[in-house]
């Protein structure tokens, strides 16, 4: 890709020819904000954030077990949170950041006392 520059010095009319290098580095994802486990009463309710960086950026979904709790189709990029309410039952839900670059996973313990 080039560009032209076109300028005047002391009444002449000069043209400069610039070339320019966009770079792009790949990075795979990873956890800036990974998820944190949490202690909740019996049916309470709780949000647990999930974010992942990379480039490019990854695609962050909620799983209970092997069930996937975020739709294929509304998968967001780069931060998700998981809201759960009425919980009566200690679970174990995992984020999942995917790229082209890798997927990498972090559990959060959601413990009902």
């Amino acid at each position: 890709m080039a560009y032209f520059l076109f300028g005047m010095h002391a009444g002449e009319d000069r043209k400069f020819q610039v070339a320019i290098l966009a770079l792009f580095r790949r990075v795979p994802p990873r956890f800036s904000i990974p998820p944190t486990s949490q202690e909740i009463m019996p049916g309470g309710s709780v949000n647990i954030t999930c974010v992942a960086v990379g480039s490019p950026m990854p695609y962050v979904k909620w799983m209970l077990n092997s069930e996937d709790l975020t739709p294929e189709d509304e998968m967001p990029v780069g931060r998700n949170v998981l809201e759960l309410s009425s919980v009566r039952e200690s679970a174990n839900y995992t984020c999942v950041a995917m790229s082209s670059l890798g997927i990498i996973e972090a559990v959060a313990q959601i413990t009902v006392k």
